[in-house]
Order: structure tokens, then C-alpha cells, then sequence
């Protein structure tokens, strides 16, 4: 269905809904609570009751998002048989939601909504706003917001620069397109709020979390036959520094710096052993996405990630060499097969 089609039909969704939920991606990011919060924010201002869900807490550097504190990430407190519309923000999958399974169970009486502009995205909702030619998803919602004559205030305007910031990497990579840089000038004059984005986004590191970036560039191995680079950082590392995980957010596009490597690969154990993987390219003819999918990835052609639930009983010194052994082999026989 058209961008100009079916625009219409998700705000009249909205007005009718009784009860909506807004959900936020797992682990989320910049550009999935700048989409949601500003969805948030015009909710509010409609006087519509609803509430927003994500499964992960946000890093404490996005406190400063407005109408964060509304943030539900206690799944017990979200009863989805209450709600009648569901809108599913920056969400590739249903599964980045992390409560797939009860979406699907209430699927045949409940919409759902989707706007997303990840390439991978698989078009899981009953009204698919999906547009991956843009920055963002943020970039998607304040074009909802001006199709639809939606005015956008200061609060709004944050978190949609939030938004675009966060997935561009401050208009430094390949996302960045002129609509998008046009989009940041318009929310700059209704009053974004754009250093204390830039700050926030930015300057959030401290002594500990330095010291182990440069433990974790310390083990960058090059892949001469396949030409990539990986590491990797373990749930040893996070406790022994005595930082969480989102201190280390941002290293994978850092190392999009390194010259003449097709791909980046970060491996990145969690707390319940599943390993995470983040793919970067600068590269115009790689597509990091499709090694993601074969992992039940997805993501966009330059930037994707995947899971993995690892079954191997984790050492407590390290990520198993196995397990990173066994990553690797496959990332170099999709390598050879999709790019």
C-alpha cells in the first residue's frame, strides 16, 4: 500500500483506538524511543489513554528524552488483552518486540501497527508503514506527523532529532540523505533541543568503560582470506570493570573507521548467555544484512545485527573460543555464498 494511502487509514486507527500500546524494540536505541516518544507525546496531547512497553531499560543517557519517565518496562504491569491497537516502532520483526508470542495470540482481534525502515523488515502488520529509503524511523514518524497536519512542538522535535541523530551517527554515515538533513533544520527551528541531544549521545563514557574499549580493540583479529575484522566482549569483561553494557554501545560504527576491510563484526556476550552480533559496512557493495539473516537477523545493508542462543556453558574467564569460532566459520561461508 502507498506512503499517501495508508497514512490516513493509521490515524484513524489511532483516533478510534481506545487503549493503545506503543512497544519500543528490545535493547533500544535512540531511534526506536525518538519514534515511540514522540508518538507518545501527540498521544498525550490527544488526550488518548495508553501506555508504552519495552522489554529492556533504556541507558541512562536517554533520560532526557521527553516523556521517558512513562516508560512501562515491567512486562507485568502491560495486559495486552486490554489493549485494541498495537504499534510496533522500528520493530524489524515482531520478535524485536521480545513478546512475540503474546502478540501473535491476540493477532486476529487486536491491530497492529508497524512502522519500521529496516530493508529486513518482514511486514508483520495488519497496516505496514515500512519505508527503507529513509534515515530512520523517526524520519517516518514526522512524516506521518506533517502528511497528516500534526502540529510538532519542542518536546516532539527532541525526540525525533533523538531519533535521526542516533541512526545516522550524527549525519556521518550512509543513511544520511538530504530529506533527512532537511527534516533535522525544520525540527531545529520548533525548538530540538540539539545539545543536549549531541551531548547525551556522545559524551556518556567514563574512565572504566575507555579502558575497555581499548581491552576490546586489543583483540581486533583480521580475516585476510574473507577480509574482515571481529571482536568480541564477555560478560567477564563487563563485571570486572564494573560497567554495564550500554557503555560500550557505539563501538561497533567506531570501528567502521578501520580502512580497507569489507565488514566489522562485534560479538557481544549478554547476561543469559545469548551472543550478540553487530555488523557494520561502509562498503557500497556488501550487505551486512544478509549475513545477519542468516543468523534470523536482519537489519539494513550497512548496519544489522543478529542473535544467537548460545548452548555451550560459558567460562567464566571469557567467550568460549568455540563459540567464536564457530560464529566466524559461518559468517565466512555466507560471506562467500551471498556477497
Amino acid at each position: 500500500m502507498q506512503f499517501k494511502q495508508i497514512i490516513p487509514q493509521i490515524l484513524d486507527k489511532i483516533k478510534k483506538a481506545a487503549y493503545p500500546l506503543i512497544i519500543s524494540h528490545e535493547n533500544p536505541d535512540g531511534d526506536t524511543l525518538g519514534a515511540s516518544l514522540a508518538l507518545a507525546n501527540f498521544l498525550d496531547k490527544e488526550k488518548i489513554n495508553h501506555q508504552h512497553f519495552c522489554i529492556d531499560k533504556p541507558a541512562p543517557y536517554f533520560s532526557f528524552l521527553p516523556k521517558i519517565e512513562k516508560l512501562i518496562t515491567d512486562y507485568r504491569l502491560i495486559n495486552l488483552a486490554r489493549h485494541d491497537l498495537v504499534l510496533a516502532i522500528d520493530c524489524g520483526s515482531l520478535a524485536r518486540t521480545g513478546i512475540s508470542s503474546d502478540l501473535q495470540k491476540i493477532k486476529d482481534k487486536t491491530s497492529l501497527i508497524n512502522i519500521d525502515h529496516h530493508q529486513s523488515n518482514d511486514h508483520f502488520g495488519h497496516y505496514n508503514l515500512v519505508q527503507p529509503q529513509t534515515s530512520s524511523t523517526s524520519e517516518i514518524v514526522y512524516n506521518f506527523f506533517q502528511h497528516n497536519k500534526i502540529a510538532i512542538d519542542k518536546y516532539i522535535a527532541t525526540n525525533l532529532l533523538t531519533g535521526i541523530l542516533s541512526d545516522t551517527m550524527n549525519f556521518t554515515n550512509a543513511s544520511t540523505t538530504d530529506d533527512s538533513l532537511k527534516i533535522a533544520s525544520n525540527l531545529l527551528k520548533v525548538g530540538a533541543r540539539v545539545n543536549q541531544i549531541t551531548s547525551s549521545l556522545t559524551q556518556n563514557k567514563d574512565l572504566n568503560s575507555l579502558k575497555l574499549w581499548g581491552k576490546i580493540l586489543s583483540r581486533l583479529s583480521f580475516v585476510p582470506e574473507d577480509n574482515f575484522a571481529f571482536t568480541y566482549i564477555s560478560q567477564k569483561d563487563l563485571s570486572e570493570n564494573q560497567i554495564e553494557a550500554d557503555k560500550i554501545d557505539g563501538l561497533a560504527n567506531f570501528l567502521t573507521a578501520l580502512e580497507d576491510v569489507d565488514f566489522i563484526l562485534v560479538l557481544t556476550e549478554e547476561a543469559d548467555g545469548t551472543i550478540k552480533g553487530n555488523l557494520r559496512t561502509t562498503k557500497d557493495n556488501i550487505d551486512v544484512a544478509k549475513l545477519a539473516q542468516g543468523f534470523n537477523g536482519g537489519g539494513h545493508q550497512k548496519a544489522a545485527g543478529f542473535k544467537i542462543k548460545n548452548q555451550t556453558s560459558l567460562s567464566a574467564t571469557a567467550l568460549p573460543e568455540t563459540v567464536i569460532n564457530d560464529i566466524i566459520n559461518q559468517i565466512k561461508m555466507l560471506k562467500r555464498n551471498n556477497l
